[in-house]
């Protein structure tokens, strides 16, 4: 047998792996917000619910014990006690939740959380974001929105409108999502409750990221760029057990000499193999080297 037909693995042995990694089965289910936490501890991150093109454990696969597609109502008790813990667990300072890769809801435990941190434009100073603005690397609502958090401290979402100066519908509520969603991103905000303080009865509360994870900056700053990079991939791949190498550029989205570094620097180190072929599968995919449950 060729080490091209070694490296080939059938798809739905790859699925079977993952309902292990991923906690999609009936043993392994989560119930509890604790168990939950766990969860996401285990993984290191994952997404709240699942994304098109995009593979990745989800809190609502491992809650589900399954691979059931996301019900279309809310009334689902798995969708609820996962709507419920995604705010609980990141109030309670026990996660990080917010949009960070591919601007999707992620979770990410309090361990992976500095190796994020030190990929971010921050530097651990408060007043770091002014860099970035006056280099055109940070929008004004983001400014304005992280300017009134820093004078302002926790804001309800209602409340942090009309602080930044974002408050209304159409373009200036784009605006401010966007905004938004730029400063997760980039870890210089952070979800830290909810309010009951708007007409629904429901609205995130937000705050400056180093006031609610205020030792992070400070171990981020022994992690380089390198050891970061090395970190997150070689995690992800153990969770989804290989992974076409496009679709893993796209998630994490490093510059291109960045990634080439990267994986000359695994593979060479033989914590890489870059030859697999998975069934039904386009182009080159990535897995460790040492995982002992893929063959070959």
């Amino acid at each position: 047998m060729t080490r091209e037909e070694t490296a080939l693995l059938k798809r739905e042995a790859v699925e079977a792996l993952r309902d292990v990694r991923y906690y999609r089965t009936h043993e392994l289910r989560v119930t509890t917000e604790e168990e939950a936490r766990r969860f996401v501890d285990d993984v290191g991150f994952c997404f709240l619910f699942g994304e098109k093109g995009v593979e990745i454990p989800t809190l609502w696969a491992a809650v589900a014990g399954s691979r059931r597609e996301k019900p279309g109502t809310n009334r689902d008790p798995d969708i609820g006690r996962v709507w419920q813990w995604k705010d609980t667990l990141p109030t309670k300072g026990e996660i990080y939740y917010g949009k960070l890769l591919r601007n999707k809801p992620t979770l990410v435990s309090l361990e992976l959380l500095p190796v994020f941190y030190a990929l971010s434009p921050n530097y651990g100073d408060p007043l770091d974001y002014l860099e970035d603005y006056e280099a055109g690397l940070l929008s004004v609502e983001a400014k304005n929105i992280y300017e009134a958090l820093l004078s302002e401290g926790a804001l309800a979402t209602s409340r942090l409108r009309q602080v930044a100066g974002l408050s209304g519908g159409g373009r200036v509520a784009r605006l401010f999502d966007r905004a938004i969603t730029e400063l997760q991103t980039q870890l210089r905000i952070a979800k830290v409750g909810i309010s009951d303080a708007n007409r629904w009865g429901y609205a995130y509360v937000y705050d400056l990221f180093w006031r609610q994870f205020p030792d992070v900056p400070e171990a981020a700053r022994a992690i380089s760029t390198d050891q970061a990079m090395h970190t997150l991939l070689l995690r992800y791949l153990h969770n989804v057990v290989i992974q076409s190498e496009a679709a893993s550029r796209r998630l994490f989205r490093w510059d291109d000499w960045e990634w080439e570094r990267l994986m000359e620097r695994l593979t060479e180190r033989g914590l890489l193999r870059r030859d697999r072929r998975l069934e039904g599968g386009r182009g080159v995919h990535l897995s460790l080297a040492d995982d002992e449950a893929l063959p070959g």
